[in-house]
């Protein structure tokens, strides 16, 4: 599944435009006035201020794949930057079932993002890690949502099926490519302490055309959208 563009929204654009630009080193191809959009690998990423009002934090999860041989120097590329997440005194993930090494960390609105060496994928490169070419694409965006099975069909119905381990709490859909993470509202994201909470989510799937997901107590509304 080829994840293309990706849309969220945050509190504050032109306070998190920098971190994308400046610290990740993403080339911008699209702002203006409350909105811009940067380059990641073959993935568009844009975030789009918040039109509501609502108090507290407003997150998201997701994911950048890298090189699967590359993940010792993407850490130290990171973390040299900012903060990384920890564990259980670990810094690095480890996923059998899904034979790949990750490295968390946090921009500054509070997003959850992670840089993933996925073994499974034949992407290894015999020279230094460099962002601008090693950061291949977006591969993975949560999805929280009250009710799991009916997300999982609705997906199933689009040609979206589920990938790997999945369980009551988590069901990813996709492939090594890219990943929906639907997940179960109030689950703790891996390597931190925060909780899965749905914040609106645009995206467009190769596979799929666009997508927008929303939530409300009774589980998640999936539309599709140009």
């Amino acid at each position: 599944m080829i994840i293309e563009k990706l849309a969220l929204v945050t509190a504050n654009s032109a306070s998190l435009q920098p971190f994308y630009s400046d610290i990740l080193g993403f080339p911008v191809i699209r702002s203006e006035q409350g909105s811009f959009t940067v380059q990641a690998g073959w993935s568009e990423l844009t975030f789009q201020e918040r039109s509501d009002e609502a108090d507290g934090e407003h997150y998201y999860h997701f994911a950048f794949t890298i090189p699967e041989n590359k993940l010792p120097e993407a850490k130290a590329w990171i973390e040299a930057r900012v903060p990384i997440g920890t564990e259980a005194g670990e810094d690095v993930s480890y996923s059998e079932s899904w034979n790949s090494h990750s490295v968390y960390f946090e921009d500054p609105a509070g997003n959850i993002l992670e840089l993933i060496a996925r073994h499974t994928m034949d992407n290894s490169v015999e020279r230094p890690f460099d962002p601008k070419e090693d950061i291949i694409c977006i591969s993975e965006i949560g999805v929280p949502t009250a009710d799991i099975p009916a997300a999982v069909e609705h997906l199933a119905k689009l040609g979206l099926m589920s990938y790997k381990t999945t369980n009551g709490s988590f069901n990813p859909i996709g492939d090594d490519n890219g990943l929906l993470l639907v997940v179960s509202t109030g689950r703790r994201w891996h390597f931190t302490n925060k909780t899965a909470e749905s914040f609106p989510v645009r995206v467009h799937i190769r596979e799929a055309g666009g997508l927008s997901f929303s939530s409300n107590e009774h589980g998640l509304t999936i539309e599709n959208i140009n």
